[in-house]
C-alpha cells in the first residue's frame, strides 16, 4: 500500500462531504461545560495556574498529568484574586475563560500548519535528535481533533492528524531511518509523497469521571514530575501510552494509578521476529505505578512518592497477584520477570516569585546491608538520579516573566538491568528488562519499534544543566530563550548491564552537547498565530567540535 497526495475525485468528494457533516453535527450540537474534559500535559491552561502558584508563593500544582477540567478548577481556586496584583489579573482571566467554554455534545475542529526547516550543517547534524525542533514538536499539516462530551461525566477525544511520519525506512528490528532531519538543507512539513505518518491518531482515548476522580483509557501522554529537562519515572517525551490511568484528589491530596504496555523483547529480537505486520505480538510488558501525592504546611511545600514496576514475563501470562495498586512492588522479589523503581519529588515556595523543586529516582540502588558482604566484582550497579531546580514567575505589564535553573544527574547504568537479574547480560536484547520501551510504528507495510526511556529523556550517564527565561501573554504572545548543556558518557539503551561496573557518570569518550536558542510566538487573530525559533547547536568530543545552525518557522490557522 503506498501513500501520497493524489486520490481519486470521487474519493476526495467523499472525504470533504464527510467532514462538513461531521461539522455540521458539531455546530448543531447543545453547549454546555464538561468537568471530564482531558488537558494534555503540554496545556497552556496548566502552565498558566502553575505560574499563578508561584506568583502567590503556594507550591506547585499538582505536576502528574494529563488533568481533567475538574481537577484545573480545583487547582484554580487556590489562587485567590484578590491578592493578585493588577498584573497578574489577565493571566488570571486567561485561565477562568479557558475553564469556562461549553462545549458542544459533539465537535470536530481543524488546523492547518505550514512549517519551513533550514540548518548548515547537513553532514553531522543529521537524526531526529540532532534537532531541537524536532519530530515530537513539529505541527501536522493537517489536524482534525474530535470530542465526544456527555453528561458532564464522559468524555471523548481522537486526534486525526496529516503528518510526517518519523521515519522513511527500516533497520529492523529496533530501529529506522530518516532523511527528514538532516539530509537537506531546506525542507517543509509539506514533503508528504510516501512519508505521510500511518500510525496516528497519537491522542484516542475516553474517560469517565465526577467531582474528585477520573477514569481514562487508551493514547494519551503522560508526564510525572516538575522538570524542564524530563521526568525519572514517566516523561512527557514518550510520543503516546496505551495506558490505563485512574486518579482521586481533594484539596490536600491525590492519588495515581496507571498502566502502560509495551512491545516485550521477544517481538522486537526473537527467533521469529520481523519487520511485517504478521509478525507476532508475544510476551508482556507493562508498566505499572502509583503515586501519593501531598499539600502540606497550608500549601507552602508539595510532596509525593512515586514507585513503578517493569512487569515483564516471557511466556505472556498476566498474572492478577501483581495488579494490586496499593502494594510495595519492590518486595515481590521475582527478579527474572519484574524490575522495579521508586521516586520522590518535592517543591517549596520560597517565597513570592520563587519556588524550589526537586527529584530522586532509584533504581537497582546497591546500599546499606542489602550487597555489603558481596566482593565489589558480584555488586549490582547504582541506579540513582538526582533533580534540583529553581523556578520564577513574576507578572509584568500583562503577562507573566518567567524562568527556571534545573540541574541533573543520572547514574550510568539508570533503567537499564539483565532478564536474569544476578548476572552480566547477554548480548542481545532478548537478555533485557529495562525501563527502555519501545513504540511500534507502521512504515511502508514494514514495522519499526522504536525505542526511547520511558522515565528521563537522556537516560543514565548524564549530567545535564539547563537555564530558561521568557516572557508570555496568554492569547497574545510570548518569546523566550533557553541554555542547556549536557555531559553524556558512553553508555546508553543499547548498553550491556554487567555486575560490578560501578563507574560513576560520566563513562568512557564522554560528548558534550550544547544548545542555545530563542524562540517566539504571535497571535495574528485568535484564529491565526505565527511562530519562529533559532538554535546554536555544539556536540563536543575528544576536545573536537561540530556546529549546526538550525531555524524553523510556522504559521497555524485553527478553527
Amino acid at each position: 500500500m503506498a501513500w501520497g497526495c493524489s486520490s481519486s475525485p470521487k474519493y476526495t468528494k467523499i472525504v470533504i462531504g464527510s467532514i462538513c457533516t461531521l461539522l455540521l453535527l458539531g455546530a448543531l450540537s447543545p453547549l454546555y461545560a464538561n468537568q471530564v474534559r482531558i488537558y494534555p500535559v503540554d496545556s497552556e491552561v496548566y502552565q498558566a495556574i502553575r505560574q499563578l502558584y508561584v506568583v502567590q508563593a503556594l507550591s506547585l500544582p499538582s505536576t502528574a498529568g494529563p488533568w481533567s477540567q475538574d481537577e484545573l478548577s480545583l487547582m484554580f481556586d487556590r489562587v485567590e484574586e484578590q491578592n493578585l496584583t493588577p498584573k497578574a489579573i489577565p493571566t488570571y482571566e486567561f485561565v477562568r475563560t479557558m475553564l469556562s467554554v461549553k462545549q458542544p455534545s459533539f465537535s470536530l475542529g481543524s488546523s492547518v500548519a505550514l512549517e519551513g526547516y533550514l540548518h548548515t550543517n547537513a553532514t553531522d547534524f543529521t537524526t531526529n535528535d540532532d534537532w531541537y525542533y524536532n519530530h515530537d514538536k513539529r505541527k501536522a499539516l493537517l489536524s482534525l481533533p474530535m470530542e465526544i462530551s456527555l453528561a458532564n461525566h464522559f468524555y471523548a477525544y481522537a486526534g486525526l492528524e496529516l503528518t510526517l511520519g518519523k521515519f522513511d525506512g527500516v533497520t529492523f528490528p529496533s530501529d529506522g531511518t530518516s532523511v527528514l532531519y538532516g539530509k537537506n538543507t531546506i525542507s517543509t512539513n509539506m514533503h508528504l509523497s510516501g512519508q505521510i505518518d500511518a500510525n496516528v491518531p497519537y491522542r484516542a482515548f475516553g474517560a469517565w469521571g465526577g467531582e474528585g476522580w477520573l477514569l481514562q483509557v487508551g493514547r494519551d501522554k503522560l508526564s510525572w514530575g516538575p522538570g524542564t529537562t524530563g521526568n525519572f519515572l514517566l516523561g512527557d517525551h514518550l510520543q503516546y501510552h496505551n495506558q490505563g490511568r485512574f486518579t482521586a484528589y481533594d484539596d490536600t491530596f491525590k492519588y495515581t494509578f496507571v498502566t502502560s504496555f509495551f512491545p516485550h523483547p521477544d517481538e522486537i529480537w526473537g527467533p521469529s521476529a520481523s519487520s511485517g505486520q504478521g509478525n507476532p505480538l508475544v510476551g508482556l510488558k507493562m508498566f505499572m505505578a502509583h503515586r501519593f501525592e501531598w499539600r502540606l504546611f497550608g500549601g507552602k511545600v508539595g510532596f509525593s512518592l512515586n514507585e513503578a514496576i517493569m512487569y515483564q514475563p516471557k511466556n505472556g501470562v498476566f498474572d492478577l497477584r501483581v495488579l494490586n495498586p496499593m502494594m510495595l512492588y519492590h518486595n515481590y522479589f521475582i527478579r527474572s520477570d519484574a524490575n522495579s523503581i521508586a521516586s520522590l519529588e518535592f517543591d517549596i515556595a520560597l517565597a513570592p516569585y520563587w519556588n524550589l523543586y526537586g527529584q530522586l529516582a532509584i533504581d537497582e540502588l546497591s546500599f546499606g546491608a542489602t550487597e555489603v558482604n558481596l566482593s565489589l566484582d558480584s555488586r549490582h550497579p547504582d541506579g540513582v538520579a538526582y533533580m534540583l531546580g529553581l523556578e520564577y514567575a513574576q507578572p509584568v505589564e500583562k503577562g507573566i516573566l518567567f524562568g527556571s535553573l534545573e540541574g541533573v544527574y543520572t547514574d550510568p547504568y539508570l533503567y537499564l538491568r539483565s532478564i536474569h537479574g544476578d548476572e552480566d547480560q547477554a548480548g542481545d536484547g532478548l537478555d533485557s528488562l529495562n525501563f527502555v520501551v519501545a513504540l511500534r510504528r507502521w512504515f511502508s507495510d514494514e514495522l519499526i519499534y522504536d525505542q526511547d526511556f520511558l522515565g528521563y529523556r537522556y537516560g543514565g550517564d548524564a549530567i545535564v544543566g539547563n537555564f530558561e527565561v521568557g516572557y508570555k501573554e496568554y492569547a497574545s504572545w510570548s518569546l523566550s530563550g533557553h541554555l542547556f548543556c549536557m555531559l553524556h558518557g558512553t553508555i546508553d539503551m543499547n548498553s550491556l548491564w554487567t555486575l560490578g561496573d560501578l563507574a560513576h557518570t560520566p563513562t568512557g569518550d564522554a560528548k558534550a552537547y550544547i544548545d542555545a536558542g530563542i524562540s517566539g510566538s504571535w497571535n495574528v487573530t485568535q484564529a491565526l498565530q505565527g511562530y519562529a525559533g533559532f538554535d546554536l547547536l555544539s556536540k563536543v568530543q575528544a576536545w573536537k567540535p561540530t556546529y549546526d545552525l538550525q531555524l524553523y518557522m510556522g504559521v497555524q490557522y485553527t478553527l
